[in-house]
């Protein structure tokens, strides 16, 4: 697993309020530097996201058009739910689904789950806030 990888699995076990075992203190500070992924300031959340789905808002912290899934979703230009206007770019995510099976979230660049992007997003008991990530798929795993 990549340096970014670890940082960002780090960043978000993290997040979800997960202890993170073995893993070096310093682990998080590459995705915090690269902008990837970082939690959501409580104080500036706007946005709300049904428990089971997994939400994605076209602003930082819940704010601008947001799209919600209960299942996956192949291209999120003709799916079951299209996420307008087609091509915004991502800076506000958050997995609130149900723990158990298919409880993560796999993000892909391209339709039809190609070009996966980072590990999957864990379920959190907050959001997280990207920065301006290109989604065109996702699919729970």
């Amino acid at each position: 697993m990549s340096k970014v990888r670890t940082a960002l699995a780090s960043a978000v076990l993290a997040i979800a309020g997960v202890a993170v075992v073995g893993a070096p203190a310093s682990a998080a500070a590459p995705a915090e530097e690269a902008g990837v992924f970082r939690p959501a300031d409580p104080a500036e959340w706007r946005g709300s996201c049904p428990k089971g789905d997994v939400c994605v808002w076209s602003g930082h912290n819940g704010t601008g058009t947001r799209c919600a899934w209960t299942g996956d979703d192949p291209d999120w230009r003709s799916g079951s739910v299209q996420c307008r206007p087609h091509g915004f770019r991502v800076n506000s995510i958050w997995n609130n689904g149900h723990p158990g099976a298919y409880d993560m979230v796999q993000f892909f660049s391209g339709a039809g789950y190609q070009g996966p992007l980072y590990d999957p997003v864990m379920i959190t008991n907050r959001p997280i806030n990207a920065d301006s990530v290109a989604i065109r798929s996702h699919r729970w795993v």
